[in-house]
């Protein structure tokens, strides 16, 4: 796991991130610091720079690193945000740490985090792509899993996406048709967009930006 950061590095990609935003779109937009395989310094790099929205894809990795900023006293106002695949019996080990969940895809998940977290945050994972690794509902499943959380008094923020590998004309018209789905749904969350096409989510109305080696570097790959 890398734990070599540099944080004035950080702080001014942050800084180069946010003249991009201010740049692209005209509503407020939300930076996830994703730390997925940096060691907890990246964490600490992120909230020093003003970032207290971290991502984590695993959940082992994500206690271990919430467990030491709260020994030490560093949590501040940081908010955990929970962006990879999950298992429902893990829910009740992160339930009492985790701000936002954003790769919700069935149902009985997003009933099971919302028992044991009512205040939970809730992202419907829409797969755009068709690739099968992403995970998450497809469009065409979208509209019917979000309207069964609703009419169980399931409240869903908004949806989240993974853009197209390498293909940016395809990931911009992903991400305006997963606007356009959330819309339709009247959810106010969009969070799409990753070091690699960021640019291209603001520009389609992401609200949820989702940064790792934008922010931190490469990682390591030992």
């Amino acid at each position: 796991m890398s734990n070599s950061i540099n944080h004035q590095l950080v702080a001014d990609r942050i800084g180069d991130i946010r003249a991009t935003i201010a740049s692209r779109a005209t509503h407020p937009v939300t930076i996830v610091a994703v730390t997925k395989g940096f060691g907890i310094d990246a964490v600490r790099a992120a909230i020093k720079a003003g970032i207290h929205d971290i991502g984590e894809n695993y959940a082992q990795e994500m206690i271990k690193k919430n467990d030491l900023l709260q020994k030490s006293g560093e949590t501040g106002e940081s908010r955990w945000h929970f962006i990879g695949n999950l298992q429902r019996n893990k829910v009740r080990k992160l339930s009492g740490s985790v701000f936002m969940w954003q790769s919700i895809d069935t149902f009985s998940l997003g009933e099971e985090i919302k028992r044991r977290s009512e205040s939970a945050k809730l992202l419907v994972q829409v797969n755009m792509t068709g690739v099968d690794t992403q995970g998450g509902v497809s469009p065409s499943q979208a509209p019917a899993l979000v309207e069964r959380f609703k009419e169980s008094g399931i409240d869903i923020e908004g949806l989240m996406a993974i853009g197209a590998n390498a293909d940016r004309e395809t990931t911009l018209l992903h991400f305006q048709d997963l606007r356009k789905l959330a819309n339709s749904l009247g959810l106010a969350e969009c969070s799409m967009g990753m070091s690699n096409d960021y640019d291209l989510a603001l520009e389609a109305g992401s609200t949820i930006i989702r940064l790792g080696r934008a922010i931190f570097g490469n990682r390591d790959t030992d």
